[in-house]
């Protein structure tokens, strides 16, 4: 089994170093500022560990809901690229005229009195 307190003590330990080796880049950072003579930039103090507050002060982003077309423009959409690859077709003389009317199964009195081919038997 897994020692937790071994394991909390190890990260406390690499944080610390951590911190240590930070702090040494904000001091060598400010040296070469104080040398340049820019002193615009002070390095900024981490806190060591988050309080309350700071959680408490957090406010969740509120994103807006994302935007749906409607079911006609996805139709037209739809159509709109079905007329263009039409015509890029027509244009090259691969297809036929096309006709405004979508394809559809013929009504139920030219079929003489049988059901469409389309319909699902029951049994």
């Amino acid at each position: 089994m897994v020692d937790l307190h071994d394991a909390v003590s190890l990260l406390k330990a690499k944080r610390k170093e951590l911190a240590d080796e930070l702090n040494a880049v904000d001091n060598a950072l400010a040296a070469l500022a104080g040398v340049a003579g820019d002193d615009s930039e002070t390095p900024e103090k981490t806190p060591e560990a988050p309080t309350e507050t700071d959680a408490a002060s957090v406010v969740p982003t509120r994103l807006m809901p994302r935007r749906t077309l409607s079911d006609e423009h996805k139709h037209a959409l739809n159509e709109g690229r079905r007329k263009a690859r039409h015509s890029k077709a027509a244009a090259a003389g691969h297809a036929r005229e096309l006709s405004d009317q979508p394809p559809a199964l013929a009504p139920a009195s030219s079929a003489d009195g049988r059901p469409p081919r389309l319909v699902k038997r029951t049994r």
